[in-house]
């Protein structure tokens, strides 16, 4: 497998096949690039696809720099430059999507388009915020999270991977237990501390990259209104919803949301469609 020096010396392993306009596919938190195994493959039978593991995540290095979703962004910009990729397709998967949106100035022109999957500008939710993580979770929330992450990784993740997904699949669930177990509990706890201090909302609004967001109907992390808020606030989006599937949809409903992705990648957009369109 390939991989990246950062500029403090941390190694990022990532995947890269296929040719043509990349499509850069980012994981979300506690995950992994295997997490985009089987989408990695079927989009590079007819683009080049590059799928990184960000680091403080397995297989990647922690590195001397702070764990926040700013230092995953200027690692996805440094990832762009060093392989000097253009007219790039960002696909970001919950936290992925957050490193994203914060590294779509540094990309500039080297971003053509952005994928959000099933992910809110803010977690947490507030007096003027009501669309974070569901069941209501607030500030006061933060400091507990973390210390159990820190204290009982394996405990959190068993509470936490059965909400990723719709009723009915239990061996996805069963998979991404596993997988999030082997994660370094201290590099999430940080990265778990940076996403709750985002708040994108007024950010959205300046993205000009035209923009998919895809939301799982069914999904236990986020409610409908969040994607739609992101859908509606940045000025060149359009939003899809996929029936049964959760806050995972890429691995439980792998052809619909393949179909999706390759659709957009591959249509420009007309100018009169408005924002915020769902599409079924």
């Amino acid at each position: 497998m390939p991989v990246c020096a950062l500029p403090d010396g941390a190694v990022l392993t990532y995947a890269d096949d296929g040719a043509g306009a990349p499509i850069l596919l980012v994981h979300g938190w506690a995950a992994h690039g295997g997490f985009f195994r089987d989408l990695h493959a079927r989009l590079a039978c007819t683009h080049r696809v590059l799928t990184p593991t960000l680091r403080g995540h397995l297989g990647s290095d922690l590195g001397s720099a702070a764990l926040t979703v700013e230092t995953l962004a200027a690692d996805i910009a440094h990832f762009a430059a060093a392989l000097d990729l253009r007219g790039i397709t960002g696909l970001g998967w919950s936290m992925g999507a957050m490193a994203l949106w914060a590294a779509t100035p540094l990309l500039g022109a080297r971003l053509d388009k952005l994928i959000v999957e099933d992910m809110a500008p803010r977690l947490v939710n507030g007096p003027d915020w009501r669309l974070g993580l569901a069941g209501g979770y607030g500030a006061a929330d933060v400091a507990a999270s973390v210390r159990e992450i820190k204290a009982n990784w394996s405990a959190y993740v068993s509470r936490f991977a059965p909400r990723m997904f719709a009723p009915g699949h239990d061996a996805l669930i069963d998979w991404t237990a596993a997988e999030m177990s082997k994660a370094n509990p201290a590099a999430m706890a940080a990265l778990w501390a940076s996403m709750a201090e985002q708040d994108f909302r007024a950010a959205l609004t300046h993205i000009e990259q035209e923009m998919l967001v895809i939301h799982g109907a069914e999904s236990q992390i986020y409610p409908d209104g969040a994607t739609r808020f992101v859908a509606d606030a940045a000025p060149n989006a359009e939003r899809v919803v996929i029936p049964s599937a959760g806050h995972v949809p890429h691995l439980e409903a792998p052809d619909a949301f393949f179909h999706h992705v390759e659709a957009f990648v591959r249509t420009t957009r007309r100018p009169e469609l408005k924002s915020g369109g769902v599409l079924s």
